[in-house]
């Protein structure tokens, strides 16, 4: 009689786990299918978006080489490798000692597949937080070396 007990709920609990698994597939399925709907639409935007974040990353770095090194000069920094495969480069002016501003040219560049080249050009007044009381002499030359006259506009 233990048996036939056992058996009797063992189909119920077979056929509701059977249920359960088809419909934890399907809802994976339904998933993925909308996840890549969404990814199609998007990629065709991925390479600005690249350079963009490429030129972003440009303006963090003069912002950062002129906080840290003390610049209040003009200056440049050739290009750097960011994500992906795309570059930055930057270039600022002379800081007004007024107000702690500096004017930040950055220019980010991705090269996709079929020789496109998608560039991104950001112009930005930043504010520097801090100057260190020290200088470096030995990056003045560094620094004003001219790498590119496309950017070279900031320096004036």
């Amino acid at each position: 009689m233990n048996r036939s007990l056992k058996s009797e709920t063992d189909i119920p609990v077979l056929v509701l786990s059977i249920i359960a698994v088809l419909v934890a597939a399907v809802l994976s399925m339904a998933t993925i299918v909308t996840r890549s709907d969404k990814n199609t639409i998007s990629a065709t935007s991925i390479p600005d978006e690249v350079a963009n974040e490429a030129a972003k990353a440009g303006i963090g770095a003069a912002k950062w080489h002129i906080e840290c090194h003390g610049r209040t000069t003009a200056g440049n920094l050739s290009s750097h490798y960011y994500i992906n495969g795309a570059t930055y480069r930057a270039s600022w002016g002379d800081m007004d000692l007024q107000d702690s501003t500096v004017q930040v040219v950055s220019e980010g560049n991705f090269e996709a597949g079929n020789n496109q080249v998608y560039q991104v050009r950001l112009e930005s007044k930043i504010k520097i937080n801090f100057l260190p009381a020290h200088k470096n002499e030995i990056l003045t030359a560094y620094y004003s070396e001219i790498r590119d006259d496309s950017l070279s506009s900031a320096r004036r």
